[in-house]
């Protein structure tokens, strides 16, 4: 079908976009904000579907802008990353920002 194969040219030519089919037959494309995945949808109908008619929901947001369950182990998540010669590696932890920080920021006081 043209919307398969349109999301297949779409997510090779953004890198930042992915393209996952639900088992209930849904097409999800998932994008970098509101505007990456308008920008997304025009090129996606114009340019690889020949403007062929889609239809799209609102956008659905899924993130989070802090951590959760920092105190709980099973909530910890360590991210490793390795380098191509396997001699280095890279661990990152993350935890929430003190409360007073946003508005230090807004205040002008931390740039």
């Amino acid at each position: 079908p043209k919307l398969v194969e349109g999301l297949k040219r779409l997510a090779k030519s953004d890198p930042l976009v992915q393209t996952i089919t639900e088992e209930s037959g849904e097409h999800v494309i998932a994008g970098a904000g509101e505007l990456h995945l308008e920008i997304c949808l025009k090129d996606l109908q114009e340019d690889f579907m020949n403007g062929a008619e889609i239809r799209v929901s609102t956008p659905v947001v899924t993130f989070r802008e802090t951590i959760e369950g920092v105190d709980d182990p099973e909530n910890t998540a360590v991210c490793l990353s390795k380098s191509p010669n396997k001699h280095n590696r890279l661990y990152i932890y993350a935890s929430p920002l003190p409360d007073e920080l946003p508005a230090a920021i807004e205040d002008g006081k931390v740039t």
